[in-house]
């Protein structure tokens, strides 16, 4: 009898982590337009490699993290390929810098892609820039066809541990010093005691 309750409580605490697990992975994000501070070539592109972004305004979380403009989005490359004449870069941004030096873990997904402004302002390839959204749902799912960046194509999911994966079925890709990103942000959930950012 006590081998069947404790099957029983085990079953029980796999079923409370799975539901753990799903209202982690609905968590809602705050959307913020960035800048890629550095070229990313999906030639040169390597696993681990350094990628960040700068917030180009203030956000602030639903539990009252405040991200001020300026702050570092830090990331990495999680994965590359390039196979058959396409490539593809996936991104993983982990946490958010701050001026002071503090580092905030962040659960942070692309929503959306646009080139660099040229010297005079205006975006290049007639796309406007659009602005962020103020919430994003946890069970939202992003597809950007070539267009807005020539040649290449963006998916994410808030639900996914990537932030992003770029893709090009023209063969390899840049994404430019300059380039907008549009992201979804949060405090990462994993209990890792983040605090508000004054």
């Amino acid at each position: 009898m006590r081998f069947t309750s404790f099957k029983k409580f085990s079953f029980g605490l796999a079923l409370v982590s799975l539901a753990a697990a799903g209202a982690a992975s609905a968590q809602s994000l705050v959307g913020v337009n960035t800048t890629l501070d550095r070229t990313l070539d999906s030639k040169s592109a390597a696993t681990g490699q350094v990628v960040t972004a700068k917030l180009d305004g203030t956000v602030t979380a639903a539990d009252g993290t405040k991200l001020p403009k300026g702050t570092e989005l830090m990331g990495k490359v999680a994965d590359v390929k390039n196979t058959n004449g396409a490539a593809s870069v996936s991104l993983v941004f982990t946490s958010a810098k701050l001026k002071d030096g503090k580092e905030i873990p962040v659960k942070a997904t692309v929503l959306a892609a646009y080139p660099e402004s040229d010297a005079v302002g205006l975006t290049l390839g007639d796309v406007a820039e659009q602005p962020a959204p103020a919430q994003v749902a946890g069970d939202s799912v992003f597809d950007q066809q070539p267009g807005a960046l020539e040649h290449v194509a963006l998916s994410s999911a808030v639900k996914n541990h990537e932030s992003g994966t770029f893709s090009s079925t023209n063969g390899n890709f840049k994404l430019l010093a300059g380039t907008s990103l549009q992201v979804g942000i949060a405090p990462a959930s994993s209990g890792s005691g983040t605090n508000a950012a004054e």
